[in-house]
């Protein structure tokens, strides 16, 4: 039972009482939808697209798992700075439902820990007081781009990173000084400021100094330590993603002796857990800041019998001799390229475990190995991501009359 202020789930059964920007934000889709009910939904919608893939589920699919909690539970949040009407006054949030353009002022937000609400109203006042203009997308001219936030779960340390452009002067001395001294719950581990000129509305990088402590925050998972950088991928809900992986673990066979590819591993999360059952764990990414912070975990956590190697997922696979003994992919949102996925099937390995952001890629991927005679033996759905439209899921696949557990 999670809180929400002075409110529990089992106190909100429509999450429009309580929210001030139901129907606005973009953010979420299901505000105003009990929880029971978005699960049916989600887990439906999964059920929906393997049918529509025509992938023989057979009994496999296990349904959906609620999340821990569904409030308060996101440990990263992108704001950006811009306008909900051309011309208006400043905003800081996200953005308009069905715009791209406007920008709504999200304080409050449910989905949110409280100090981030905290820190983005300082924020925008502080922003509002300095004078300086935000960036413009159409023009792309202007100083303020993003606020984003991050969160350590389990060490409660805060990440707070300004993004702007170059055009004008940071006072960044002021701007920590106003974060530094706000009532929060967590320990501010670091205040960034970022400099990105690019005219693609992300977060990325030109330049980054340290405007109090350090760069990165620490975060605790499946018994592991990792050291998060500001621009680094980390679960966005730890404790609904450590249900996940511990239930997708289960569905391994004994790795003892094994060698395994984790095949768009990331930070390393995946790959260092199983390093603790396996020979050896080879993890492939193309990041180079997820590979670099992989290899830092791996350090941090004692681990040497892991690896891993930067580069396209098909390059690096054709580069390494030899054959695993397991596989385990959890692609990006669009699933696997095609021909990484012949390569993954010219091993034959008996199973494989396929974590997924996106159960639409996953069917149509799904699909794919059914033609080189792989079925799917388990699949469930996670519910890591409540009131908006996301589900993730795991699954083992088989390869033909592979024994069923």
């Amino acid at each position: 039972m999670s809180e929400i202020g002075n409110k529990t789930d089992e106190s909100v059964s429509d999450v429009n009482d309580v929210c001030a920007h139901a129907g606005i934000c973009g953010g979420c889709a299901y505000r105003g939808v009990p929880y029971p009910e978005q699960l049916r939904i989600k887990g439906g919608q999964v059920a929906e697209m393997l049918d529509g893939a025509r992938v023989a589920a057979d009994g496999a699919y296990c349904g959906i798992a609620p999340a821990p909690r569904a409030f308060a539970y996101r440990n990263r949040m992108d704001y950006s700075f811009g306008d909900e009407v051309k011309g208006g006054p400043m905003t800081l949030g996200l953005h308009k439902k069905g715009s791209y353009m406007s920008v709504i002022d999200t304080g409050g937000c449910l989905i949110v820990p409280d100090d981030f609400n905290v820190i983005r109203d300082a924020a925008i006042e502080w922003a509002l007081a300095s004078g300086h203009g935000f960036w413009h997308k159409r023009s792309h001219s202007g100083f303020l781009r993003s606020l984003v936030l991050r969160r350590g779960e389990t060490t409660g340390e805060l990440l707070i990173n300004l993004v702007t452009t170059d055009e004008e002067v940071l006072d960044g001395e002021a701007f920590a000084c106003m974060v530094t001294e706000l009532p929060l719950d967590s320990a501010v581990a670091g205040i960034l400021h970022t400099i990105y000129n690019g005219r693609a509305d992300t977060v990325a990088c030109d330049s980054m100094s340290v405007l109090y402590g350090r760069d990165h925050f620490f975060e605790g998972m499946l018994g592991l330590r990792f050291r998060v950088n500001a621009l680094s991928f980390f679960q966005t809900n730890t404790s609904a993603v450590e249900a996940m992986f511990h239930e997708a673990f289960a569905m391994l066979p004994e790795l003892d002796g094994m060698e395994v590819y984790d095949i768009y591993c990331g930070t390393g999360a995946i790959s260092l857990a199983l390093a603790r059952r396996a020979r050896s764990v080879t993890g492939v990414e193309i990041v180079p800041e997820s590979v670099e912070a992989a290899r830092e975990n791996a350090r941090l956590n004692g681990i040497e019998n892991c690896r891993f190697i930067r580069g396209d997922a098909l390059e690096a696979l054709e580069s390494m001799d030899g054959n695993p003994d397991l596989l385990t992919i959890d692609p990006p949102r669009m699933g696997m390229h095609p021909k990484a996925l012949k390569k993954i099937m010219s091993y034959g390995l008996p199973e494989l475990l396929y974590i997924s952001c996106n159960p639409k890629t996953f069917a149509r991927d799904m699909a794919a190995m059914e033609m080189y005679g792989y079925r799917l033996n388990r699949l469930r759905a996670y519910d890591n991501f409540p009131y908006t439209r996301h589900t993730e899921l795991a699954a083992r696949i088989v390869k033909g009359t592979a024994d069923i557990r």
